[in-house]
């Protein structure tokens, strides 16, 4: 499952402490810097796309590996 975390927007107040949370995507409350799972994939989609927010564990096809020629 997917896991939402805002990042605040402190560096937007000129030094002070922004907001502790947002309320975002259709009403879900993301306070500063905690996890909040989210299975809506539009919106794990908008948060992909979005400065303030971190994705993590998006479900789905990991990363190709490349490995190095052994020769």
């Amino acid at each position: 499952m997917a896991k939402l975390t805002w990042l605040g927007e402190d560096d937007l107040h000129d030094g002070a402490p922004g907001p502790s949370f947002t309320t975002a995507f259709d009403g879900i409350k993301f306070p500063k810097g905690v996890p909040v799972e989210v299975t809506d994939k539009g919106f794990i989609k908008k948060a992909q796309g979005n400065q303030f927010f971190e994705v993590t564990g998006v479900p789905g096809r990991p990363p190709k590996v490349e490995h190095e020629d052994p020769s």
